[in-house]
């Protein structure tokens, strides 16, 4: 190894590992007793009881009785009259009621009450 390429594989090997731990140490912070991870999705790190994580799991596998059949003015998940989009995260599209909507919302808010 030349003397030119030394500081930049000692540079490489500083960040990396540190890179490394700040993307997992904010992905897999721990929740607070009594909370788990929601995991709506893939990635969802967001602290809920286990009957909201339970409930979000529901929602994900009736979602598709809720689209509008054939789609409609939003495109192929288009939800039928009286279901709006979850909306738990920027491009979350499962059809749930208002009330459950809220409820995501909610759970968003109080995250980081029900972290560690």
């Amino acid at each position: 190894m030349s003397n030119k390429s030394m500081p930049k594989a000692s540079l490489f090997a500083l960040a990396l590992p540190l890179a490394f731990a700040v993307t997992t140490g904010t992905a897999l912070a721990d929740c607070k007793s009594g909370f788990v991870w929601r995991e709506a999705r893939p990635n969802d790190f967001v602290c809920v009881t286990p009957a909201q994580r339970s409930e979000a799991k529901a929602q994900n596998a009736n979602g598709p009785n809720n689209v509008q059949p054939g789609g409609g003015p939003y495109g192929p998940t288009t939800c039928r009259q009286g279901y709006v989009w979850r909306e738990a995260w920027d491009g979350d599209t499962v059809c749930v009621t208002p009330t459950e909507r809220q409820k995501a919302k909610n759970e968003n808010a109080g995250n980081t009450s029900h972290t560690n």
